[in-house]
């Protein structure tokens, strides 16, 4: 394909430029990443980063937008019954993990986020916003906050783990094992009741 026309929605000289993006800023960092340096090893002219991006904080907040399929599945799993919920949640996260396409833009999330701080900020907002989307609204918003905050700390401990340090057991069971180890412990954060003086705070 030649040109700065679209194809379809994205170009694919575009998603080009966002894999190279992902792989120089989680690699090497955003401060040590330019837009000449992505766009030759995405294989383009250095203008089309300008003309898809506009910057490179343009660039950066692409590569930060999390996989069509990961709201969706997050979105379904808190619409289950509050008993399932807590399965439902953690089926839809392994899933996208162990999907090697969404699983790559994750990774790269993940580990732009741990050198640029305007790219962990984004991920603190974008976790915030999914997990609390599976805790009750019936809750008030310092419980809610609580339960999320919760959960948050299993799910962060299983993607570190299993999919960026591979280390320990955790990383080589199969996703279904991993998903009735998880579970009860998620449920329990999602449901079952807190201690009066933390569910206060």
């Amino acid at each position: 394909m030649t040109g700065r026309g679209p194809r379809g929605e994205r170009g694919e000289q575009a998603d080009r430029i966002l894999a190279a993006a992902r792989r120089s800023f989680a690699a090497r960092g955003y401060a040590a990443t330019s837009l000449r340096s992505v766009a030759q090893e995405a294989g383009v002219d250095p203008g089309l980063v300008h003309y898809y991006f506009r910057s490179k904080t343009g660039l950066l907040e692409a590569v930060m937008q999390p996989p069509e399929e990961f709201g969706a599945a997050v979105a379904a799993a808190a619409e289950q019954p509050l008993d399932r919920r807590g399965r439902a949640f953690v089926e839809a996260n392994l899933s996208l993990w162990e999907d090697p396409a969404s699983a790559e833009i994750l990774r790269a999330i993940i580990l732009t986020a741990a050198q640029e701080p305007a790219a962990l900020q984004r991920l603190r907002e974008l976790f915030s916003e999914l997990v609390l989307a599976a805790v009750s609204h019936s809750l008030t918003d310092s419980e809610r906050n609580l339960r999320a905050s919760l959960i948050a700390t299993q799910m962060v401990g299983l993607v570190m783990n299993r999919y960026i340090w591979q280390v320990g057991s955790i990383a080589t069971l199969p996703a279904s094992a991993v998903a009735d180890l998880l579970t009860p412990t998620v449920q329990h954060y999602l449901a079952d009741p807190l201690p009066t003086e933390l569910g206060n705070t």
